[in-house]
Formats: structure tokens, C-alpha cells, sequence
């Protein structure tokens, strides 16, 4: 089994949300599952979020 990690930014607009989506789909394709999703903060507020996939 190996994990693969990448650093999705925060979903403010449908179109952020539709370029993650696509982000997503296209690992997915590849063969990797996502595994977890995790909010990356800074300063109080949350920036990212850290997706961490495995295959």
C-alpha cells in the first residue's frame, strides 16, 4: 500500500468547489482512494485542508 498527500485549498465559490472535484476525480482515476481530509489552520482560521489518498 502507498499514500499520497495534496494540499486542497478552501471551497468559497462553486468554481473552487468544481476545480477540487476535478482534482479528486482525476486521483481517483489514477487508482488512488481518498483516505482522509484534514483542515490545515493558521492564525485561527483554516487555509487548506490536507488530503491524504492511498492505493
Amino acid at each position: 500500500m502507498e499514500y499520497k498527500t495534496l494540499l486542497l485549498t478552501n471551497v468559497i465559490t462553486k468554481k473552487q468547489l468544481a476545480s477540487i472535484q476535478d482534482v479528486l476525480n482525476e486521483q481517483a482515476k489514477e487508482g488512488w482512494e481518498l483516505h482522509s481530509l484534514t483542515p490545515q489552520a493558521t492564525l485561527g482560521g483554516t487555509d487548506s485542508n490536507l488530503a491524504v489518498f492511498k492505493r
